[in-house]
């Protein structure tokens, strides 16, 4: 789970500030879903579950589309075959939802190094 989805409505520290972009992932492994939260900067918070995108039709919600992090939902197909989609492609989900957002930031973490335990350290200023 992580922290800055878990507190950023209620510790006033952790609001995202004007100018400051804020791309979150949260697994929710012990209480789902998954989410993706967005503050572009204008002191918002847009909020996704894994498989939509935050429906700013912004470069964020493009990328994840343009890496088929988002699935058809029954307000665009019917709902037997948004269900068939969901259990032949949510095995590849995660993957696709991490893969755009590293596209959107720009980042590029080697998969091997993460399992092997040897990704680098990455201290990053917080501001005051």
């Amino acid at each position: 789970m992580a922290t800055w989805y878990a507190g950023h409505r209620t510790v006033a520290a952790m609001e995202p500030l004007m100018g400051e972009e804020v791309v979150c992932l949260t697994m929710n492994s012990w209480d789902p879903p998954k989410l993706i939260l967005h503050a572009p900067g204008d002191g918002r918070v847009w909020q996704a579950e894994f498989a939509e995108d935050t429906g700013r039709s912004s470069a964020l919600d493009a990328a994840l589309r343009a890496a088929g992090a988002v699935f058809p939902s029954v307000r665009e197909a019917p709902e037997e075959e948004v269900a068939l989609y969901f259990e032949e492609h949510r095995e590849e989900l995660p993957t696709a939802v991490f893969t755009a957002v590293g596209h959107y930031c720009g980042l590029s973490i080697d998969r091997a190094v993460v399992e092997a335990g040897e990704l680098p350290l990455v201290i990053l200023p917080s501001a005051r």
